[in-house]
């Protein structure tokens, strides 16, 4: 029996749903579902009912999820304890992306952080921001960037810059649509994200306050792959401006004058595991990149009693 196998197995009991399980775990459907199978044939037991609706616990199952979760919890703490007690950062540190390499500066990241710590080891997950967020609230993510708010209460946060957005459309639309005329929108296709992304959020606030019905042909777990689908004339998207101005979609994707936002570009991780070794080093690496005080909306007194004069940067208050 494996951690990993328990991670899932609570990870579809909270879901009830093997992709949503998946896209939170950061692996495929077959992957998951093989686990679990796996995990039922050393048992001896039926953990989960599956039906239409979705994965439902057995009575077998139930009486297991509470054992499992605080052997998961138990480990976690076991490797927090033995992080705490070596001289160097050392250990795995699982980043999370919600964004392009270039805009999250990732490779900097990774350059700073290998150069002063080369005991540490490092994971790479991709997702919607309101997975990253589930990620790190469940552990699975030691620190991650996200867009727009954060209401999970354990976790600290830090907002780097503002991103705009915009409404994306297809070069060859721009004529058409280039009158900001809200009911003539109604009449395209829509790329529509995961609803765990920040810009899932944005287009229901622009249908709520337009009174529009728009038509969703597609639905794109992966946010990053939606521009290339406008870029073909698939559809009408909200998108960040900076992307659309990018050398790959100039002449391919324009900005339509119709709407205009922003959100914050954030990073986060677990309040409790804020003085973790790995995780104070990324943190400082981070905000060093975008020259911020290690300053969040609620900043722990052992943040505050480290904390060194520094160059102010923008406030993300």
């Amino acid at each position: 029996m494996e951690l990993y196998q328990l991670r899932t197995f609570l990870t579809i009991a909270e879901e009830g749903n093997l992709t949503r399980a998946a896209e939170k775990l950061f692996t495929s459907q077959p992957a998951v579902s093989a686990q679990v199978k796996q995990l039922e044939e050393e048992l001896g037991v039926k953990l989960f009912e599956r039906s239409a609706r979705g994965m439902a616990l057995t009575r077998e199952g139930l009486l297991l999820q509470e054992k499992a979760r605080r052997i998961v919890e138990a480990a976690r703490d076991f490797k927090h304890s033995a992080e705490h007690l070596r001289d160097t950062v050392s250990g795995e540190l699982v980043i999370g992306l919600n964004n392009r390499p270039e805009v999250l500066k990732i490779v900097e990241v990774l350059g700073a952080l290998t150069a002063a710590h080369p005991e540490l080891s490092y994971g790479l997950v991709n997702g919607s921001s309101g997975t990253i967020l589930e990620g790190i609230d469940d552990g699975s993510i030691s620190i991650g960037f996200f867009e727009g708010t954060c209401e999970h209460p354990r976790i600290e946060w830090h907002a780097l810059e503002a991103v705009e957005l915009c409404i994306a459309a297809p070069a060859v639309w721009a004529r058409e649509l280039a009158s900001p005329d809200w009911k003539l929108l109604e009449t395209k296709p829509w790329i529509f994200v995961s609803r765990a992304c920040s810009y899932f959020r944005a287009i229901e606030s622009i249908c709520a306050d337009q009174g529009l019905r728009l038509q969703q042909r597609f639905r794109v777990d992966e946010c990053l792959t939606v521009l290339n689908m406008v870029a073909e004339g698939l559809g009408l998207t909200l998108a960040a401006v900076s992307h659309i101005e990018s050398p790959e979609f100039r002449g391919r994707v324009v900005a339509l004058p119709h709407f205009r936002t922003t959100v914050n570009l954030c990073v986060g991780y677990l309040r409790e595991n804020a003085d973790r070794p790995a995780i104070a080093a990324a943190r400082e690496v981070i905000l060093g990149l975008w020259e911020k005080e290690p300053e969040s909306l609620n900043p722990p007194a052992w943040e505050r009693a480290l904390r060194t004069p520094r160059p102010k940067g923008r406030s993300h208050r």
